[in-house]
């Protein structure tokens, strides 16, 4: 690319005509600088199958979105977080006036444990229909 023409742009970067570097950037040159139109045909077919196989699981709800997936697990997160420092302003009352260890142990872990029983809950996730 260093022989085509080109001008400096305001940050110093080098700024090409886009119909003569474009080609270049993005066709890459085979022997004969000809493509086999079969071959083509084929990749094209292949990748329509391959998203026409996505599209398919979506709607059968086999398969979800990184972005739903992470919406999911966010929204996990923050009502364990809040679960969790919820826990003193919860077991506090409970716990003024024992005397005995193992019964205030025994709430803080029952706290805990029920803190804990909201993650391992079976949901399950039933995606948006698409009408």
């Amino acid at each position: 690319m260093a022989d085509l023409p080109a001008e400096k742009g305001r940050k110093g970067a080098m700024l090409y005509e886009s119909t003569v570097a474009l080609p270049m950037l993005y066709i890459c040159p085979t022997e004969s600088d000809n493509l086999d139109l079969t071959a083509e045909r084929a990749r094209l077919a292949h990748f329509q199958a391959n998203k026409t196989e996505l599209e398919a699981a979506k709607m059968k709800r086999e398969l979800i979105e990184v972005e739903e997936v992470a919406e999911i697990v966010g929204n996990d997160y923050a009502n364990m977080r809040a679960n969790l420092l919820s826990l003193p302003t919860k077991l506090a009352p409970q716990l003024v006036g024992i005397e005995d260890i193992a019964q205030g142990q025994a709430l803080i872990e029952q706290g805990v444990y029920s803190a804990l029983q909201e993650l391992s809950a079976d949901e399950v996730y039933s995606a948006p229909r698409i009408v």
